[in-house]
């Protein structure tokens, strides 16, 4: 047991692996996650052009990075970047990115925690877009469903196991792949008119979740989506 709620926070001599972390919030809360204490590993697609970058933020928190390159469209190269990790658009683009490589990644990591027997902590990314259905991007909301249902069935088979899995789900983030949306005044003025708080969120607002679902304080949650969006679910 942590000899403090403070200690209970710390992620220090633990190890994350975590896919996207080159995106803006993949960034955010992988820095937030080595500022922690976690050394990091990154599973990245080949020749990502962002790598850089993440190297130079989290060898600044003077913490650990390694990289391995995985196609996550593909179940041999997600196999073999997890046993090597071990060792030391269209309906089928956005299922085999965001619903079919997230269900992978969880397999791998999954059979080698509970063939060692150690507990471990799955922390996946829905979207409010998991409940909310929108228009134009039925693919979208369909795959991060899929996740959202995904972690609370791992969560059940699993927690007996000491695994929790649990889900964040963004609103709108302000990040450079939702630049377009930002920047179009009559699209950015609806989702502040929707958003309670009256604003986009930005990546630095997730980092405080992400690095509590990582600790030991949420021991005893597991199987939840929780909603990072200003207040849009709460409407």
């Amino acid at each position: 047991m942590p000899s403090s709620i403070l200690e209970s926070f710390s992620l220090q001599d633990k190890t994350v692996v975590i896919t996207g972390a080159t995106g803006g919030i993949g960034l955010e809360i992988s820095i937030a996650l080595a500022e922690a204490g976690a050394n990091i590993i990154s599973i990245e697609i080949p020749r990502d052009p962002s790598s850089l970058e993440l190297r130079r933020a989290i060898e600044a928190t003077n913490h650990h990075i390694t990289v391995f390159e995985c196609n996550l469209k593909d179940q041999q190269s997600i196999h073999d970047t997890f046993a090597a990790i071990w060792k030391s658009g269209d309906l089928d683009d956005v299922m085999s990115i965001n619903f079919r490589g997230t269900y992978l990644c969880i397999q791998e990591f999954g059979r080698e925690l509970l063939r060692l027997k150690r507990p471990g902590k799955i922390i996946n990314f829905a979207s409010i877009a998991s409940f909310l259905a929108q228009t134009n991007i039925s693919a979208y909301c369909s795959s991060k469903a899929a996740v959202q249902n995904l972690t609370r069935a791992v969560s059940n088979e699993w927690a007996g196991r000491g695994i929790t899995c649990n889900a964040i789900c963004p609103g709108f983030i302000h990040t450079k792949m939702c630049e377009d949306l930002y920047n179009n005044e009559e699209f950015s003025a609806r989702v502040v008119a929707r958003t309670s708080m009256g604003r986009w969120g930005e990546p630095q607002d997730l980092r405080g979740l992400a690095v509590f679902l990582a600790s030991r304080a949420s021991d005893f949650i597991t199987g939840e989506s929780i909603y990072i969006d200003g207040g849009i679910m709460g409407r």
